[in-house]
Protein backbone atom coordinates (compact mmCIF):
# COMPACT_ATOMS: atom_id res chain seq x y z
CA UNK A 1 0.00 0.00 0.00
CA UNK A 2 1.38 2.90 -1.10
CA UNK A 3 1.51 6.59 1.44
CA UNK A 4 -1.25 8.16 -0.36
CA UNK A 5 -3.25 5.18 -0.50
CA UNK A 6 -2.65 4.78 3.52
CA UNK A 7 -3.85 8.31 3.75
CA UNK A 8 -7.21 8.17 1.35
CA UNK A 9 -8.05 5.15 3.44
CA UNK A 10 -7.64 6.71 6.64
CA UNK A 11 -9.25 9.92 5.76
CA UNK A 12 -12.43 7.34 4.47
CA UNK A 13 -12.39 6.32 7.77
CA UNK A 14 -13.02 9.32 9.70
CA UNK A 15 -15.31 10.82 7.13
CA UNK A 16 -18.57 10.90 9.33
CA UNK A 17 -16.34 12.48 12.25
CA UNK A 18 -14.92 15.04 9.36
CA UNK A 19 -18.51 16.15 8.62
CA UNK A 20 -19.02 16.71 12.26
CA UNK A 21 -16.17 18.88 12.99
CA UNK A 22 -16.97 20.60 10.02
CA UNK A 23 -20.40 20.86 11.49
CA UNK A 24 -19.02 22.10 14.63
CA UNK A 25 -16.68 24.31 13.07
CA UNK A 26 -19.24 26.25 11.51
CA UNK A 27 -21.21 26.79 14.31
CA UNK A 28 -18.44 27.69 16.29
CA UNK A 29 -17.59 30.18 13.98
CA UNK A 30 -21.12 31.57 13.85
CA UNK A 31 -21.24 32.22 17.95
CA UNK A 32 -17.95 33.34 17.95
CA UNK A 33 -18.19 36.01 15.37
CA UNK A 34 -21.50 37.23 16.95
CA UNK A 35 -20.33 37.34 20.24
CA UNK A 36 -17.63 39.29 19.27
CA UNK A 37 -19.23 41.64 17.05
CA UNK A 38 -21.79 42.34 20.35
CA UNK A 39 -18.22 43.09 22.38
CA UNK A 40 -17.58 45.98 19.61
CA UNK A 41 -15.33 43.69 17.53
CA UNK A 42 -15.59 43.61 13.09
CA UNK A 43 -15.56 41.69 11.07
CA UNK A 44 -12.74 40.87 8.79
CA UNK A 45 -13.78 39.70 5.97
CA UNK A 46 -15.17 41.89 3.43
CA UNK A 47 -17.96 39.13 1.99
CA UNK A 48 -19.16 38.48 5.66
CA UNK A 49 -18.91 42.05 6.84
CA UNK A 50 -21.10 43.76 4.05
CA UNK A 51 -23.53 40.60 4.58
CA UNK A 52 -23.53 41.19 8.00
CA UNK A 53 -24.33 44.77 7.60
CA UNK A 54 -27.05 44.44 5.42
CA UNK A 55 -28.54 41.16 7.28
CA UNK A 56 -27.25 40.77 10.77
CA UNK A 57 -25.71 37.99 12.17
CA UNK A 58 -28.98 35.52 10.70
CA UNK A 59 -27.35 36.76 6.62
CA UNK A 60 -23.95 35.77 7.95
CA UNK A 61 -25.85 32.39 9.51
CA UNK A 62 -27.42 31.75 5.91
CA UNK A 63 -24.18 32.54 3.96
CA UNK A 64 -22.62 29.78 6.33
CA UNK A 65 -25.48 26.99 5.34
CA UNK A 66 -25.06 28.14 1.59
CA UNK A 67 -21.22 27.38 1.66
CA UNK A 68 -22.02 23.93 3.86
CA UNK A 69 -24.79 23.22 0.89
CA UNK A 70 -21.97 23.75 -1.94
CA UNK A 71 -19.90 21.52 0.13
CA UNK A 72 -22.14 18.62 0.30
CA UNK A 73 -22.88 19.35 -3.61
CA UNK A 74 -18.67 18.88 -4.11
CA UNK A 75 -18.77 15.87 -2.34
CA UNK A 76 -21.35 14.05 -4.88
CA UNK A 77 -19.20 15.57 -7.20
CA UNK A 78 -16.07 14.80 -6.69
CA UNK A 79 -14.83 11.33 -6.86
CA UNK A 80 -15.38 8.79 -3.52
CA UNK A 81 -11.50 7.94 -3.61
CA UNK A 82 -10.93 12.07 -2.60
CA UNK A 83 -15.00 12.73 -0.81
CA UNK A 84 -13.70 12.65 2.45
CA UNK A 85 -11.25 15.92 2.05
CA UNK A 86 -14.10 17.78 1.63
CA UNK A 87 -15.66 17.94 4.99
CA UNK A 88 -11.75 18.70 5.97
CA UNK A 89 -11.34 21.56 3.00
CA UNK A 90 -14.51 23.25 4.77
CA UNK A 91 -13.70 22.87 8.28
CA UNK A 92 -10.22 23.81 7.80
CA UNK A 93 -10.93 27.74 7.70
CA UNK A 94 -14.14 27.48 9.89
CA UNK A 95 -11.94 26.58 12.60
CA UNK A 96 -8.83 28.82 11.95
CA UNK A 97 -12.17 31.35 12.33
CA UNK A 98 -12.80 30.51 15.70
CA UNK A 99 -9.17 30.58 16.87
CA UNK A 100 -8.86 33.76 15.50
CA UNK A 101 -12.42 34.99 17.41
CA UNK A 102 -11.11 33.31 20.86
CA UNK A 103 -7.66 35.45 20.35
CA UNK A 104 -9.74 38.21 19.32
CA UNK A 105 -12.50 38.17 22.00
CA UNK A 106 -9.82 37.21 24.67
CA UNK A 107 -7.56 41.31 23.78
CA UNK A 108 -10.93 42.77 24.85
CA UNK A 109 -12.38 40.84 27.61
Amino acid sequence: MTTSQWFLDGAARYERILWAVAVLAMVLDIALTAYGLRLGLTEMNPVAAGIIADYGVLGMTAMKFAGFAVAIVGWYVVPRDVAPFVPLALATPWLLAAGINVVMIASVL
